[in-house]
C-alpha cells in the first residue's frame, strides 16, 4: 500500500469511534419513552428519512421539531458497478464496503435532542480515464489534474456528524451541527498522485415559534475545505513523454502544462439559511432560502520565496437554493410535495507571472428546477406513488479559447412502492422507479481545435453529455420485526442506465449498446 495510509490518524479514529459508541450508549438509555418508527413499513421508512434530512436535518434547530422523534439504526452495504455509459472524468467500475450507524433521540426530563452518525467507505475505483484528482471538484470548479493515462484508485472514507438542539423555554430554540469529512485517495499500481482531502463544517441555528402555526428558524455556518496531493513518476509500464505530463486544467481547453509537484486546495463556503414552518391541524409548509458564497484557491507548494505569488488559481462562486416543501396529513395517507430552484454562478481567474495579476479565463451559470410529488398509502400493497421531474441548464465557457459548453437536459420520473405483509412480523416490500434523462440541447463549439484538452477530455464529455439515456432503479427485499422493537432490514438495490439516443458529435465516443449497472446489497438493523 502507497504512503498515503500511513497518514490516517489512527488513535484520532479509534477515538472518534470510542466517542461516537458512547454517544450511542447515552441515546440507548434514554429511549424507552421516545416515539419508535416500528410501525412504518420499508417504503415508508425510508421516505420519513428523506424527509428528515432534507428538511429538518439542515437546520439543526429543528431536530426537536422533526417527524421522526427517535431512531438508532446500523447498517451495512456491499456496493458493485460497472458499464461504459459514464461521465469520462467518473470511474467505469467501482466495488467496496459502506458502514454506518446513526441515532436521534430527546434526553429523557431536559430540553435536549441530540442526532450523531458515522459512516466508514472503502472502495476500488477502476478506470478512471485523466482525472488525477478524482473526487474534489464541486460547485462547476474547472480545476483538477489531468494526464493521458487511465488508473485504478482505492477511496476511503471516514465521515463524522453531530447535531444538538437545546429548547431555551417555550418560543427559542438554539441548535449546532458538526461535520468531519476524511478522504483519502490513492493509488496501489502507481504514484501518479496521492491525495488526502478535509472537510469541516461547523453550523449554529436558532428556531422562533412566534404561535402555535408559525417558526421562524436563521443558520449560519462555514465549511472549510482542504486537499494535499503528492505528485509521482513512477509507473508500472512504458509510457511516451505525452501520456507522463501532468497537467493542471483551469477551464475548458485552458490548462498549465509540467506540473511537477502536489498542490494543496483550499475552499471556504460560508452560508445563510432562513427557513420558515407553517403549521395546520392537517397540512404544513416550509420555505427555505440557503445562500453560499465560496472561493477556491489552488496552491503550488514548491513555492516558498515570499515574493512570488503560490496561489496560482481562483475560482469565486455564488450558489443559491430555494426549497418548498408542502405535506397534507389524512388519517391512512399523506400527500407531499416538494419544489427546489438552483442558481449557480462562478468564474475563475488564473495567476500571470508576467504582469503579476490574476486574468479572468472561466464563466459557469447553472439553473436547475425540480419538483416532485409522493403519495404514501400506509400500510396498503400500492405504499407510495411517485410523479416528478427535473430540468437542468448549464453554460460554461473558456475566455481563453472561446471554448463554448452549454447545454439542456428534461427529466421526467415515475415511482411506485409496493408492501406486503406475509405474517405479523416479516414483510416484502419493493420500490421501482424510471427516469428518462432527454438532451433538450447541446452546444459544443471548440475554436482551440489543436489543443490536447479538446482532443482527450473535451470532445468525450461533450459526446457524453449530449447523449440521451433511460434510468431503471428497483430496491426489493424483505423486512423481519425482532424482540423489544428492534427490526432488520434486508435490500438488493439495483441501478441500470442505458443509452437512447447518440449526441451530434462527428466522433462518438458513446454508443447505443453502452450501459451501466450498479448493485447494492445492504442489511439495516433498527435498535
Amino acid at each position: 500500500m502507497v504512503t498515503t495510509t500511513n497518514k490516517i490518524d489512527h488513535l484520532a479514529i479509534k477515538r472518534m469511534f470510542l466517542t461516537f459508541s458512547l454517544l450511542l450508549s447515552v441515546f440507548s438509555s434514554f429511549s424507552q419513552t421516545a416515539i419508535t418508527i416500528d410501525s412504518l413499513s420499508v417504503i415508508e421508512r425510508d421516505f420519513q428519512f428523506e424527509q428528515f434530512k432534507n428538511r429538518y436535518f439542515q437546520i439543526p434547530s429543528l431536530i426537536n421539531q422533526s417527524n421522526l422523534k427517535k431512531f438508532s439504526y446500523g447498517e451495512g452495504k456491499y456496493l458493485y458497478g460497472e458499464g461504459k455509459l459514464r461521465h469520462p472524468q467518473e470511474f467505469k467500475k467501482q466495488n467496496g464496503l459502506y458502514l454506518k450507524t446513526a441515532s436521534l433521540a430527546a434526553l429523557e426530563n431536559t430540553n435536549w435532542t441530540f442526532y450523531g452518525s458515522l459512516e466508514y467507505l472503502n472502495t476500488r475505483i477502476e478506470d478512471v480515464e485523466n482525472n488525477l484528482t478524482y473526487g474534489i471538484s464541486e460547485y462547476n470548479s474547472p480545476y483538477y489534474f489531468f494526464q493521458k493515462t487511465t488508473g485504478i484508485w482505492n477511496h476511503q472514507n471516514y465521515n463524522f456528524e453531530i447535531s444538538a438542539a437545546h429548547k431555551v423555554n417555550s418560543k427559542l430554540s438554539l441548535g449546532g451541527y458538526l461535520n468531519y469529512d476524511t478522504n483519502f485517495y490513492f493509488r496501489k499500481t502507481d504514484t501518479r498522485n496521492e491525495l488526502t482531502a478535509l472537510k469541516i463544517n461547523g453550523k449554529i441555528s436558532a428556531s422562533y415559534q412566534f404561535n402555535e402555526k408559525h417558526l421562524l428558524s436563521l443558520a449560519l455556518s462555514t465549511e472549510f475545505f482542504k486537499t494535499d496531493s503528492e505528485l509521482g513518476n513512477k509507473f508500472p509500464e512504458n509510457n511516451t513523454e505525452l501520456t507522463a505530463n501532468y497537467y493542471l486544467n483551469t477551464g475548458l481547453g485552458s490548462y498549465i502544462k509540467n506540473i511537477d509537484n502536489g498542490f494543496q486546495t483550499k475552499r471556504i463556503l460560508p452560508q445563510l439559511q432562513l427557513h420558515w414552518l407553517l403549521k395546520q391541524n392537517n397540512w404544513d409548509l416550509s420555505v427555505e432560502s440557503a445562500t453560499k458564497y465560496g472561493t477556491e484557491r489552488w496552491i503550488d507548494k514548491n513555492i516558498v520565496r515570499v515574493e512570488e505569488n503560490d496561489e496560482l488559481t481562483k475560482y469565486s462562486f455564488l450558489n443559491q437554493q430555494f426549497n418548498v416543501v408542502y405535506n397534507q396529513y389524512k388519517k391512512n395517507s399523506l400527500l407531499s410535495i416538494n419544489l427546489n430552484a438552483e442558481y449557480l454562478k462562478g468564474k475563475g481567474k488564473v495567476w500571470q507571472e508576467v504582469g503579476t495579476y490574476y486574468a479572468k479565463n472561466f464563466n459557469a451559470t447553472n439553473y436547475n428546477f425540480k419538483t416532485e410529488a409522493n403519495i404514501l398509502f400506509y400500510k396498503k400493497f400500492l405504499n407510495k406513488v411517485s410523479l416528478g421531474v427535473n430540468y437542468s441548464n448549464v453554460e460554461q465557457l473558456d475566455l481563453n479559447y472561446a471554448y463554448q459548453f452549454d447545454y439542456q437536459f428534461l427529466e421526467p420520473k415515475v415511482a411506485f412502492g409496493l408492501h406486503k405483509d406475509v405474517s405479523t412480523k416479516t414483510s416484502f416490500f419493493t420500490n421501482i422507479s424510471g427516469l428518462y434523462h432527454h438532451v433538450l440541447d447541446m452546444q459544443h463549439n471548440p475554436y482551440a481545435a489543436n489543443n490536447i484538452y479538446v482532443d482527450w477530455i473535451g470532445n468525450s464529455v461533450a459526446d457524453y453529455t449530449g447523449t440521451s439515456s433511460f434510468n431503471f432503479n428497483t430496491k426489493l427485499g424483505f423486512n423481519i420485526k425482532l424482540k423489544n422493537e428492534n427490526t432488520l432490514e434486508c435490500s438488493l438495490t439495483g441501478d441500470y442506465w442505458k443509452a437512447t439516443s447518440l449526441s451530434n458529435e462527428t466522433i462518438n465516443y458513446v454508443s447505443k449498446s453502452d450501459d451501466y449497472l450498479s448493485l447494492v446489497v445492504g442489511l439495516k438493523l433498527y435498535f
